[in-house]
């Protein structure tokens, strides 16, 4: 079928994300009512309480015929998603599907082998390893706190961090790509906040994930649409860090090389035909301080989830998501350098430089 008969598939969607934009610019073609939730945009908090979520959907007149999407912001919200699981039709995978998985460590052990492996954890404070939250999301929860209720601690991997991204479907899958993660500097709080991502050639994966390895993941769960894996690879072997069975933020890395991400990611294409073999990447800025966003932030370019002229950003909140694109590897590398320090002029954010340095 054309896509153009798809455009208007739904009458009314409801997403749940932080930061939404990337997900509304695409369902608005798919979609005639995109209702969103964007805790980081969203003065009013609509995810404080089951009460307060129903409010909600009943002032937009959503009802339980209403396609749910989801990317982010119910990480520690059982009631809601519990509540939104029994109640609505979920595109993606479930939400117990996605609260399981999100723990690594309740991965199948059949998925275990010599060349992929998750690291070691331990019950208490060790200087080789971090804390991390159960239900994190974005590197929120991730540090090195010795005393830290609903936390697990896990050995530190050295190195470079990576992620797979693919999309799956009736037990089959595409892999999308290949990313490398970018990390904040300089943030005692957060020091593992996610500060972005870069797409990378095959070629300089030392280890990939087999398409074994793959098929078996997306079996046994039966996972559905877009989907990510964070992995480290350290000593010839792939690590596992995070799993992400849902809309994550490197999809504005593949909806801008792929032609219909989004309808791959609804079932409703199985067309993954590129729309150029640009390289990509998106920083995302966070405050220093508490600060006001003044005329200045209009000479950045390129920029996604765009704040209000005299908005208050609090102290390490995210500010905007600058998206970078050029036609060859190594030259992303030396414009996402060029971009940062432009940035950092004009904004009092954090330092966001490539981990590898």
């Amino acid at each position: 079928m054309h896509l153009n008969l798809l455009k208007k598939a739904f009458k009314k969607v409801l997403l749940i994300s932080n930061g939404h934009q990337e997900y509304h610019d695409d369902l608005i073609n798919i979609s005639e009512q995109v209702i969103y939730i964007d805790p980081y945009s969203q003065e009013k908090s609509y995810l404080k309480s089951l009460n307060d979520f129903k409010e909600f959907l009943n002032s937009k007149g959503i009802n339980k015929s209403t396609n749910v999407i989801y990317g982010s912001g119910l990480e520690d919200k059982s009631e809601i998603s519990g509540y939104l699981d029994n109640n609505f039709p979920i595109i993606g995978n479930s939400f117990s599907n996605f609260h399981f998985l999100s723990n690594i460590y309740n991965l199948n052990k059949e998925l275990l082998t010599d060349k992929i492996n998750l690291p070691e954890l331990s019950e208490n404070y060790h200087y080789k390893f971090i804390s991390k939250k159960y239900n994190s999301s974005g590197g929120i929860g991730v540090g090195n706190s010795i005393q830290c209720k609903d936390a697990y601690f896990q050995k530190y991997i050295p190195g470079k961090t990576y992620s797979i991204s693919f999309i799956a479907r009736y037990n089959k899958f595409k892999v999308l790509g290949y990313n490398q993660l970018l990390l904040i500097k300089d943030n005692t709080k957060f020091p593992f906040l996610h500060s972005g991502a870069m797409t990378i050639d095959d070629h300089n994966i030392e280890v990939k994930f087999p398409h074994k390895w793959l098929n078996t993941l997306v079996n046994l769960y039966n996972l559905t649409g877009y989907c990510s894996i964070d992995f480290k690879i350290y000593d010839n072997k792939i690590f596992l860090l995070d799993f992400n069975p849902r809309l994550s933020s490197s999809y504005r890395l593949y909806k801008r090389r792929y032609n219909n991400l989004m309808h791959n990611h609804l079932g409703m294409s199985d067309d993954y035909s590129l729309s150029n073999n640009d390289h990509y990447a998106y920083v995302i800025f966070y405050a220093k301080k508490d600060i006001i966003i003044n005329e200045s932030i209009r000479y950045i370019s390129d920029v996604s989830d765009y704040p209000k002229i005299g908005e208050l950003i609090k102290k390490d909140a995210p500010i905007f998501t600058l998206n970078i694109h050029t036609n060859k590897q190594n030259n992303l590398i030396d414009e996402v350098k060029v971009r940062i320090n432009s940035v950092m002029e004009i904004i009092d954010c954090y330092n966001t430089q490539l981990e590898y340095e």
